[in-house]
């Protein structure tokens, strides 16, 4: 359950890259929307699961009822706090006018609520990164209608330059980390497995989908290039999900072959995937 979990994360930073909006409108909203969708059910899977795997939880009949409750509990209030957060942002920006005066401000104001959203939902045993996630998405399409001009300018500079920095920072630790983990417990057979579910749950979960829901009539505008592209950019695995492993309590069985197969997974298929998936567009458009 919790390599499952893990997995549902994909990356499609190197994906979005490659797709303009303008060209692509629907591809691009899907492959985002999709991207989006994938980490939040992992986050929230991935805590429900931790929870009841602990060393000292007990399981009986009504588990599968409390796990629900808790999936649903767990992402329901952080997408609430987020979007709380963020629509305070826009109230704030649209009444206080003062702000708009100088775009740091501004810029210092959608930093604040957005960081407030993350730690507000872990201080309440909900998800930091789903509120982060949602606050974002809803400053997007309220607060940055709000922004002086100068504002949307250098607020989309700032925020750029930094998810720029602190992604490089992730996967350069990440490669790093590789080395430190030599002497841990490393299982080929789990990996091979586990890359091998990736590659065709992955196609089932796109092309096989979509098919099925033609086959019962439900129509589709989506080609077949497309969604071979959405299939292949989504075996990337993200860096989320080495993140979430890393929060395994150190007793809990068979932690270090669940962290070494986690952390090849995700390298393997960002260099592989992620730097052949260029190649594929250019391929299939």
């Amino acid at each position: 359950m919790l390599m499952c979990s893990l997995l549902c994360s994909s990356d499609v930073i190197a994906a979005i890259s490659l797709i303009s909006y303008d060209k692509q409108p629907k591809l691009f909203s899907i492959v985002f929307g999709e991207g989006i969708m994938n980490d939040a059910v992992s986050i929230i899977l991935f805590n429900t699961v931790v929870k009841y795997t602990a060393v000292e939880s007990h399981i009986d009949i009504h588990t599968p009822r409390k796990i629900l409750s808790n999936f649903v509990s767990l992402a329901v209030n952080s997408l609430f706090i987020g979007t709380i957060f963020a629509l305070l942002s826009a109230y704030i920006l649209k009444t206080c006018r003062e702000f708009s005066k100088n775009p740091v401000h501004e810029a210092m104001v959608i930093f604040c609520l957005g960081y407030l959203s993350y730690v507000t939902s872990e201080v309440a045993a909900f998800s930091g990164i789903i509120s982060l996630l949602t606050s974002g998405v809803v400053m997007a399409h309220y607060t940055w209608y709000n922004l002086s001009p100068q504002g949307k300018q250098s607020t989309f500079m700032v925020f750029h330059f930094l998810g720029y920095i602190v992604e490089a920072f992730v996967f350069s630790y990440l490669g790093l980390t590789f080395f430190s983990y030599f002497d841990e417990v490393w299982s080929p057979d789990l990996i091979m497995v586990e890359l091998a579910i990736i590659v065709v749950g992955r196609g089932l979960g796109t092309v096989g989908l979509v098919g099925v829901l033609r086959c019962c009539g439900y129509a589709t505008n989506t080609s077949i290039k497309e969604l071979l592209f959405i299939w292949y950019a989504g075996m990337i695995r993200g860096a989320i999900a080495f993140g979430l492993v890393l929060r395994i309590d150190q007793r809990s069985p068979n932690r270090s072959v669940i962290v070494t197969t986690s952390l090849a997974l995700v390298i393997f298929t960002t260099v592989v995937f992620g730097s052949t998936v260029g190649v594929v567009s250019k391929y299939l458009f």
